[in-house]
């Protein structure tokens, strides 16, 4: 048995003490990425179409944003885990109990990447169908498409020009950047911690929503909340932070490629592609969703579950 599989050589982590660190870091996430965004742009008004922002600004909120995805949701989760591990901020047992380094670890993330692939036309088609259903909702429904609006015009800023550098720092900031630190904090930390005090199925459905949450924008709050029960199930059955963390990533590169390419559902006073509406994408969809449960049903699942599915003793607190 792998040294950091063992669930009797650690404290085990306490529900209260979880929940403390979720709320701590869902509270100070806005408040530090709202100083940032102020210091990086020297308080400019964004309320002109994002004109404002030259190209040496978007250059600074991306290495501001990466670095503070790295001091608020990174940083802070192997402080927590070393705490019950007891070996040391990024010592063996405290990186094999986040599911880090762990042997057998390409297969399944190279699944869980294949799985997110597959994901995309039913996730593609409920951002479209939601374009064109909101409307209906008056002004509500009309606030969320333009909101979402505005959030695609500036992650479309973010995501840089047409030059090599800005498209290599832009991969770097908005698809690397969180599927590693996102995932720490959220799979590695919040959903392990709460499967050895609840259950495993609960951990991912829990934290799933709080990572739907967590993103602030509510016109994707569907999409963004199965992909983290799926994002979830995976690290449950596999036990590797590389399977969610390249789930995560897959997701992000290809939302960067349609910002890039500028295919996005339509906002506020658009019409939607219609793509959802054509008979030869719902085959595609409903093709790819059975390619999508098959490559589940042999998704590899690692030996031993004694982390999650066997809490520890209360000896071991």
């Amino acid at each position: 048995m792998n040294l950091s599989d063992d669930p009797n050589l650690y404290r085990r982590p306490r529900l209260f003490d979880t929940i403390l660190a979720l709320l701590s870091v869902l509270a100070a996430y806005p408040l530090a990425g709202s100083l940032i965004t102020l210091l990086v742009t020297g308080g400019i008004s964004l309320d002109d179409g994002f004109q404002s922002i030259t190209a040496p600004v978007v250059t600074k909120m991306l290495v501001a944003q990466a670095l503070g995805q790295i001091v608020v949701l990174a940083l802070p989760v192997f402080w927590f885990v070393s705490r019950f591990t007891g070996k040391g901020l990024f010592g063996k047992a405290t990186l094999g109990w986040l599911g880090i380094g762990k042997p057998g670890s390409v297969r399944p993330a190279l699944m869980a990447g294949l799985g997110m692939l597959l994901l995309q036309p039913a996730l593609y088609s409920i951002v479209e169908l939601q374009t064109l259903l909101l409307p209906s909702l008056g002004a509500f429904g009309k606030t969320l498409l333009q909101e979402q609006a505005t959030l695609d015009l500036f992650l479309r800023k973010l995501a840089g020009g047409a030059s090599v550098e800005g498209f290599i720092l832009s991969i770097l900031v908005l698809v690397l950047t969180p599927a590693v630190c996102e995932e720490l904090f959220f799979r590695g930390y919040i959903q392990k911690s709460l499967a050895v005090n609840l259950s495993p199925r609960r951990a991912v459905l829990f934290t799933g929503l709080v990572f739907a949450l967590f993103h602030m924008a509510w016109f994707n709050f569907v999409p963004l909340t199965l992909l983290g029960w799926y994002i979830g199930y995976i690290y449950w059955k596999s036990g590797n932070l590389l399977a969610p963390a390249i789930a995560h990533g897959t997701n992000n590169l290809a939302a960067l490629i349609l910002l890039k390419t500028g295919v996005e559902s339509g906002g506020a006073g658009e019409a939607a592609s219609g793509m959802p509406v054509s008979w030869q994408w719902w085959i595609l969809v409903a093709g790819s969703l059975v390619l999508f449960f098959l490559l589940i049903r042999s998704f590899p699942v690692k030996t031993a579950l004694e982390d999650a599915d066997n809490p520890m003793p209360r000896g071991h607190r």
